[in-house]
């Protein structure tokens, strides 16, 4: 095989490899696998420093607006995958987090972009709300 031969079958394959990475799909949020995260102390600061955009949930197992919430969360946790991580975080178990970001009451949803606190919506919201963020976010 002469060198031309050789440079030529090494274009063929690196152009195969760029064909077959274009046609995979693209996960801008890798950490966002469809489904809420629970999250503690040890584990919040190295995983929303992983993501792009996050929104986490702050809440207390007595909260009765926070129960309500969670199907919402979870909805919009699957409706979102590949594009926003979703998360949640008990008060009461972890306050030191939740000190923090000054979380009084709950629920508290606070929002990252690229691993820092952007906003937040305390108290129960319907899922038009949080998309609207959302959309914001990520549009």
């Amino acid at each position: 095989m002469s060198e031309d031969d050789e440079l030529l079958e090494i274009r063929r394959r690196k152009m195969e490899q760029l064909m077959k990475m274009a046609q995979e799909p693209k996960v801008a949020e890798p950490l966002s696998k469809g489904q809420v995260v629970h999250l503690t102390e040890a584990s919040f600061w190295s995983t929303v420093n992983q993501t792009k955009t996050a929104l986490i949930d702050f809440y207390g197992e007595w909260c009765g607006p926070c129960k309500a919430l969670a199907p919402v969360i979870a909805q919009l946790a699957a409706d979102y995958k590949g594009e926003v991580f979703f998360g949640k975080i008990d008060i009461d178990r972890n306050p030191r987090v939740a000190a923090q970001f000054g979380v009084q009451s709950v629920p508290n949803i606070v929002i990252f972009k690229d691993g820092k606190p952007i906003g937040n919506l305390t108290g129960l919201r319907g899922y038009a709300d949080y998309v609207n963020v959302i959309e914001q976010l990520i549009g």
